[in-house]
């Protein structure tokens, strides 16, 4: 069985003894490894992961919606930036508001600032789709870290955001996320100093807080890349590692999800031939570019992005990701796909021979 986070491949015996270990029954752990919840260690210990500010904003979003179409929203299930669909509870709502809010469980992971944080959202009619930045979001100060005066919300976030609360309501409204502490707890953080102010920002490369820290997490990449000596897959999420799969036939067991450790994973590696797999919003993380700036096409949403898919613009839109797929290719030493949402290779770079 495979983490479906980070493509660890796990033994049947190590789950049975991790079963017993927690005294919890093998298709419970199975469970809870598969749902992306839980990671396992080769001592048979388990720690618990948690949900990013992007996850909790989106389902957030989505009780939101449903309260505006006359709905109930004690709980909701959204579908993670990895592609795997989670359940969080919704902690307050405000029905003639239809606002809903949901706390930040960062499970294990001892050292997020932002645990217990309530992120809010709040949906009203509008003219067009649109999503806005409200009170306790980060605003971007510093040219290297985006557009200076942008709200610091990753642009796969405002995708999940659109997919999942459209998949409750259709037609036009503004979603409003804000963070009621959000400003005050970043006074006390680096975020200032990086060049964020005002509040904190919403991302998360896959949806889930990985229960260590950065550091940890570093380590767990490099022990899963060690054992790949001549071929090495690294995927941002579970969608474009999925992809590389079914449309490149690429071998599963080559390939390790990286998220947002992607370039990282690639230096740290001794594999003959790298490969990178990323889809739109994914590459442009890595990047570090905003990818409305860069690439100076009009679409603001997920709809409008696939709109310009089936246009006449596609062949365009995709010579953009071909450059990008270059730019990180010659960034990494490493081949490069990037995949749209039907899973066609958008662009590619070849690096290796």
């Amino acid at each position: 069985m495979r983490d479906p986070i980070s493509g660890q491949e796990y033994p049947e015996a190590l789950i049975s003894t991790a079963a017993k270990i927690n005294g919890i029954s093998y298709d419970v752990l199975v469970g809870e490894i598969l749902s992306g919840r839980v990671v396992l260690f080769e001592d048979g210990k388990t720690l618990k992961r948690g949900y990013t500010t992007g996850t909790c904003a989106t389902a957030a979003s989505k009780a939101a919606a449903l309260l505006f179409a006359g709905k109930e929203a004690k709980k909701v299930e959204v579908t993670t930036s990895a592609g795997i669909n989670v359940e969080l509870v919704v902690e307050c709502t405000d029905a003639e508001e239809c606002m809903a809010c949901v706390r930040v469980d960062s499970g294990d992971y001892k050292g997020d600032t932002f645990s217990g944080l309530l992120i809010c959202a709040r949906v009203r009619r509008f003219p067009v789709f649109a999503i806005r930045a409200g009170k306790g979001i980060g605003i971007i100060k510093n040219a290297e870290l985006g557009k200076v005066g942008s709200p610091d919300i990753y642009p796969h976030i405002l995708m999940d955001i659109e997919a999942n609360v459209k998949a409750v309501i259709s037609g036009a409204v503004e979603i409003e996320i804000f963070v009621p502490e959000g400003e005050e707890i970043s006074k006390n953080t680096v975020l200032p100093m990086l060049g964020i102010e005002g509040g904190i920002p919403i991302f998360g490369t896959t949806g889930f807080i990985e229960p260590y820290t950065e550091d940890g997490y570093k380590r767990v990449i490099t022990t899963l890349i060690s054992g790949k000596k001549e071929l090495l897959g690294l995927g941002t999420g579970e969608k474009s590692s999925r992809i590389a799969v079914e449309k490149l036939d690429f071998p599963i067991d080559k390939i390790v999800i990286a998220g947002d450790l992607v370039c990282y994973a690639v230096e740290k590696s001794k594999a003959k031939k790298k490969v990178i797999f990323a889809m739109p919003a994914e590459i442009c993380d890595l990047l570090d570019i905003d990818a409305r700036e860069h690439l100076d096409f009009e679409f603001g949403s997920v709809s409008e992005f696939s709109e310009l898919q089936k246009s006449a613009d596609y062949e365009r839109l995709k010579s953009c990701f071909q450059t990008l797929a270059a730019d990180l290719a010659r960034k990494t030493g490493a081949d490069v796909y990037v995949f749209d949402n039907s899973g066609e290779t958008l662009g590619s770079f070849i690096s290796s021979p």
